[in-house]
């Protein structure tokens, strides 16, 4: 263990990104489908955007009747969002850790599926803080933003949003994610919660809802907080990443996401990132499929993790949040980078082998053990 020789100072961090279950919708062959379907293979699709993709004659209500027509087994529900993904995962490993987000009043429902209760015992279960404030849709502006202090909203009348996750007997897949009904469309007017940040020492920003993450990391960086980037690929738009990447610390991404963001800088080579920020001091490229990373620290050469050794191959569903996960989790508490990057792909690994991603997740002496290594 590289910290073996040193003092290790934990951290604590808010986590922010998309909250939703996953509803699992297994089918026999994306093949059978109408030909139209091809446009939405290995892509996520938002529900309002479904007769722009499909054509102007589709609805998602005509998807789901189509996709009933060919389902192999009944709908199931998973634990979902990649917020919560890497606040569970993180939280298994030791690491302080406070969710934020939007949520609604089914935040505790026990959908079929869900194998640990509902979605907020079972993340109090794992650790996870929650501090939630239950309000209606319309009390949002009687929130005050400077003496808000609970991270987590929960509206009634609104529903956790739902992530469709198609998937036939082949391995072919596809995804519509809800972005109608779900609370996470009261995220931009929604307040910052000052006060919860100002209680940690960083915060973890994730994909999720883009005007509510801009203010949470300038609110964040102005109060000279520790913010680690996740750049996560869901319709990303070059004045966001132009906004809010100078303003991080560390950057998290495969090599389509940090492609997204040369591009918005108009950058040719990885590490031209840093001189976008002086505040940039560690990029994280990162390999899901070959279960690898690659270090890039301010004024150091690189550094090459991995690869981790994947013993059976049955979903990469969710495997760059157990790489985020794992990173947070170790580097929380004090491990050294490559360590904490070594945590990550060794989560990667083990959610390859399962349906689910939370369900992969490793505790902390689960990881250790893995890692071969004595629990410090």
């Amino acid at each position: 263990m590289r910290n073996s020789g040193r003092l290790r100072i934990s951290r604590k961090f808010i986590v922010a990104g998309h909250i939703a279950k996953d509803a699992h919708i297994k089918i026999n062959d994306c093949n059978s489908l109408p030909r139209v379907f091809e446009r939405l293979l290995k892509n996520s699709t938002p529900i309002s955007k479904t007769s722009e993709v499909l054509g102007k004659d589709w609805t998602f209500s005509k998807v789901l009747t189509v996709l009933n027509e060919h389902m192999v087994s009944p709908v199931s529900h998973s634990y979902g969002g990649r917020g919560p993904n890497v606040a569970y995962g993180a939280a298994l490993l030791g690491a302080t850790v406070e969710l934020i987000g939007f949520v609604g009043e089914d935040f505790d429902k026990p959908y079929s599926g869900f194998y640990d209760g509902g979605y907020r015992t079972h993340l109090v279960n794992a650790g996870v803080i929650i501090n939630e404030l239950h309000l209606t849709p319309d009390k949002i502006h009687t929130i005050e933003e400077g003496g808000h202090d609970r991270g987590l909203l929960a509206f009634e009348n609104k529903e956790i949003p739902t992530i469709y996750c198609v998937k036939d007997l082949y391995g072919n897949d596809f995804y519509f994610i809800d972005d109608i009904t779900g609370a996470h469309v009261l995220a931009e007017a929604s307040p910052i919660p000052k006060k919860t940040v100002q209680r940690y020492d960083g915060i973890f920003i994730t994909s999720g809802e883009q005007p509510f993450n801009r203010r949470l990391i300038d609110c964040a960086y102005k109060l000279n907080k520790e913010i680690i980037f996740d750049i996560g690929a869901y319709d990303l738009k070059d004045d966001y990443l132009r906004e809010v990447i100078p303003k991080c610390n560390t950057i998290l991404g495969n090599q389509y996401e940090i492609n997204l963001a040369k591009q918005a800088f108009q950058i040719k080579r990885i590490e031209g990132l840093f001189d976008v920020s002086s505040d940039i001091t560690t990029i994280i490229l990162e390999d899901k499929i070959t279960c690898t990373a690659e270090i890039l620290e301010r004024n150091k050469a690189p550094t090459k993790i991995g690869p981790i050794k994947v013993k059976k191959r049955v979903s990469s569903v969710g495997c760059c949040d157990g790489i985020a996960a794992g990173y947070l989790g170790f580097q929380a508490q004090g491990y050294d980078t490559i360590t904490a990057t070594n945590a990550g792909l060794i989560q990667c690994a083990n959610i390859w082998q399962v349906e689910g991603v939370q369900e992969g997740m490793l505790n902390r002496q689960q990881l250790f053990h893995k890692m071969k290594t004595p629990i410090q």
